[in-house]
């Protein structure tokens, strides 16, 4: 990783826009090298993070990611983006923990430890409260495609496969 102004995530901490590069608005966000879009390339920004992390062992970096994910999903104008990269963040993050139980000495083997018991409560919520918006939402991995109810099926599918695969916090919604 280098320290130079090409490192969004470095900006965003200096920034305090934590919550602006989880959900990948312009500047923050990491172009995917695939043929569907999505708001923000976790996985190409959680290589970013994982880089941070490795480099600089900052114990207040943990905290300071979940309040940007609650910053996110409480007060990001476009609720649905908010909900969909939360949503992609904590499925990555638990599918890379899975790899660091299976292989200690891997890539994740010194990932941090990440409390996402109150994310996911605020991520149920919103889930539960915004559901007739995701499910008309046909952008991202609602497409058509991809899916017949919009953003919300392909949210279930995610909120399922964290809780049931990647043993990760529950925020399947009650009224699924």
């Amino acid at each position: 990783m280098t320290d130079n102004l090409d490192n969004v995530l470095l900006i965003a901490l200096a920034d305090g826009a934590l919550d602006k590069f989880i959900v990948g608005e312009p500047f923050y966000f990491q172009e995917a090298k695939v043929d569907t879009q999505e708001p923000q390339n976790v996985m190409a920004a959680f290589n970013l993070v994982l880089d941070y992390w490795m480099r600089t062992k900052d114990e207040t970096f943990p905290g300071e990611f979940a309040a940007a994910m609650f910053k996110a999903l409480e007060s990001y104008p476009d609720k649905n983006r908010a909900i969909y990269a939360v949503s992609d963040w904590i499925q990555h993050y638990y599918y890379c923990i899975t790899q660091k139980k299976a292989n200690p000495n891997g890539k994740y083997g010194e990932l941090f430890e990440l409390d996402t018991a109150g994310v996911a409560g605020a991520l149920k919520h919103e889930l539960e409260v915004n559901k007739a918006d995701l499910i008309t939402d046909t952008r991202w991995a609602g497409e058509s495609w991809n899916s017949r109810q919009g953003l919300w099926e392909p949210l279930m599918r995610e909120a399922l496969g964290v809780r049931d695969k990647f043993e990760g916090p529950d925020f399947v919604p009650d009224n699924l």
